[in-house]
């Protein structure tokens, strides 16, 4: 009984061993061929001087198609993704934005199972106080803000958007 047991083991061993050379181990989700290199991106956002958490970084390339985002930590670093998901960006010139708003707690129930309760859900929805800017709202338009920045190939690029009244 020993002797089938072994055999059966190194077979899944190297089952497990060739899946991992195969699909990685964990370094975060694949690029796609079709987007080209990407560049490591990492934006500080400051407010009067004071590092900028859970603010939404956007940039919005001048010419191509592959925009990149990013989430500021507690130090207002955001490390950016192409279209949300891939490490770095395409190189090239961007537009940036930049919000932060206030979270709000909405106390409007359940999203209703029955259509015909939905129209009342969402008239309750719609008249619900929109969250305050945390920042000026001018630097959440890519066309106000002001912000721009040029990623190079192959150089990693460590910019800081400092915002100010």
């Amino acid at each position: 009984m020993k002797s089938s047991l072994i055999p059966a083991a190194s077979t899944m061993f190297a089952i497990c061993g060739l899946l991992l050379a195969t699909t990685g181990c964990g370094d975060g989700v694949s690029k796609p061929s079709h987007i080209p290199d990407l560049t490591a991106c990492v934006i500080t956002v400051t407010y009067n001087g004071q590092p900028v958490a859970d603010a939404s970084v956007l940039l919005a390339p001048q010419s191509g198609e592959f925009s990149a985002s990013g989430l500021t930590d507690l130090e207002g670093k955001a490390v950016m993704k192409t279209d949300g998901m891939y490490d770095g960006v395409v190189p090239g010139e961007y537009m940036a934005s930049v919000t932060k708003r206030e979270v709000l707690t909405l106390d409007i129930g359940e999203t209703p199972q029955d259509p015909a309760d939905y129209a009342a859900y969402e008239a309750k929805l719609k008249s619900q106080p929109m969250p305050k800017h945390l920042i000026p709202e001018k630097y959440s338009s890519f066309t106000r803000s002001g912000l721009t920045v040029t990623i190079s190939e192959g150089s990693p690029t460590e910019t800081t958007f400092e915002l100010t009244d």
